[in-house]
């Protein structure tokens, strides 16, 4: 799998980096961690789905937090019903990635 189409990494490196010493300074390395995995699970699965679409990258990075701040808890939350919490977290991360890439594979062609 190729990587997303980033056209300025440098910048959104910089932008995290800035985000992440900003909670660290504030709220301690607790918070830093926690916006982390907030960056890792909810934003870069939608974000693997947004790439295949013909959006510049800052409307994928601005849609996929907000799709990924409502679809990523909504989908845990329910799988968390009928299966334990830490294994739906796990298992809706990989049902995400994977829908990334299925989406990538089947549009390319």
């Amino acid at each position: 799998m190729k990587l997303p189409k980033i056209e300025n990494l440098g910048a959104i490196g910089i932008s995290i980096a800035v985000i992440l010493l900003f909670f660290y300074l504030i709220l301690g390395f607790s918070a830093m961690m926690a916006v982390l995995g907030i960056i890792i699970l909810f934003i870069a699965p939608i974000y693997l789905v947004l790439d295949s679409f013909g959006l510049g990258q800052d409307e994928k990075l601005v849609f996929s937090f907000f799709l990924g701040a409502g679809i990523f808890p909504s989908i845990v939350y329910w799988m968390a019903l009928f299966i334990s919490f830490r294994m739906s977290i796990l298992l809706t991360f990989v049902v995400l990635a994977v829908a990334g890439y299925l989406i990538s594979k089947f549009l390319k062609r």
